[in-house]
C-alpha cells in the first residue's frame, strides 16, 4: 500500500517521465508483485490449516514454516521502523498442536507490541526450542517481574515447544505488570489500540492447552515465553 502511494505521487507530480522515474517505478512494481505473491502464499497456507482442523492426527502447524511466514510479514510491517528484528528457527522442527492462524496472530501481536514499547530503535528477537521433558511447574511463580498464566490448565506432556518474543525496550513498570492481560487495558493513546491484544493472546494459548510466562525488568526489556504441546512432523 505504501509503495503504491509513493508511485502515485511520483506519477502525478511528474511533468514528464524521465528514465530515472521509469526505473524507480519498475523497481517498486517488482517489490509490490513479490510482496503480493508472498501474501497470497501465506493466506493459502493458513486457509489450509483451517481446512485441516478436523484431522486430529496431523500437526496443526509446522513451526519453522510459521517462523518464515512471520519474518516475511514483519519485514513490511509499519511498526518495524528502524528497529532490529531477528527470527531464529528451531534446530529441531516440530508440529505444534494449535491452529496456525491462532499462533501467527499470537506471535504477530507480541512482536508488534515489542516494537511499540519504545519510540527509540531497539532489538526484538523471536525464537524457540523443543523440550523433551515436562516442565517443573513448581518453579513458575508470579513476582514483581513475572506473570504466569494458564499453568493450571496446561498440557505438560512432552514434547513441548518453547517460543519466545523478547525486546531490549524499557520494560514494564511494576505497578502495570499485573494489569497487562486485563481486557481493554492499554498504555497506548486514543486510536492506537483496543487493549484486547494480550487478553486475546492469553485466550488463544489457553484454548491450545499452553501456558505463558512474562518476565520483564525495567531498563532491560521484556520477554514473553509460550509453552505449547508439540508433535513430531509427519512425513510428507
Amino acid at each position: 500500500s505504501g509503495f503504491v502511494q509513493v508511485l502515485n505521487q511520483r506519477v502525478n507530480h511528474a511533468s514528464r517521465m524521465e528514465l530515472e522515474d521509469l526505473e524507480f517505478i519498475k523497481d517498486r512494481l517488482r517489490i509490490i508483485a513479490r510482496q503480493v505473491g508472498n501474501c497470497v502464499e501465506i493466506s493459502r497456507r493458513y486457509l489450509s490449516f483451517l481446512r485441516r482442523q478436523s484431522d486430529e492426527h496431523a500437526p496443526r502447524v509446522n513451526m519453522n514454516q510459521l517462523f518464515r511466514d512471520l519474518d516475511q510479514l514483519v519485514r513490511v510491517h509499519p511498526s518495524l521502523h528502524e528497529n532490529e528484528f531477528t527470527v531464529t528457527p528451531l534446530t529441531e522442527d516440530v508440529g505444534v498442536k494449535i491452529n496456525g492462524t491462532d499462533l501467527i496472530q499470537v506471535l504477530l501481536n507480541l512482536t508488534v507490541n515489542a516494537f511499540q514499547c519504545s519510540p527509540h530503535p531497539h532489538r526484538v528477537e523471536v525464537g524457540g526450542e523443543v523440550l523433551h521433558a515436562p516442565l517443573d511447574l513448581t518453579k513458575f511463580k508470579d513476582g514483581p517481574n513475572d506473570r504466569i498464566l494458564n499453568v493450571e490448565s496446561m498440557n505438560n506432556t512432552a514434547p513441548l515447544v518453547k517460543l519466545w518474543v523478547r525486546d531490549t525496550g524499557p520494560g514494564i513498570p511494576t505497578e502495570i505488570l499485573p494489569k497487562v492481560f486485563h481486557p481493554y487495558f492499554t498504555t497506548k493513546g486514543p486510536r492506537q489500540g483496543t487493549g484486547l491484544g494480550l487478553n486475546i493472546v492469553q485466550r488463544l494459548i489457553k484454548e491450545a492447552s499452553g501456558a505463558i510466562h512474562l518476565h520483564t525488568q525495567q531498563g532491560k526489556g521484556t520477554q514473553f515465553t509460550i509453552y505449547l504441546p508439540a508433535t513430531p512432523l509427519l512425513p510428507k
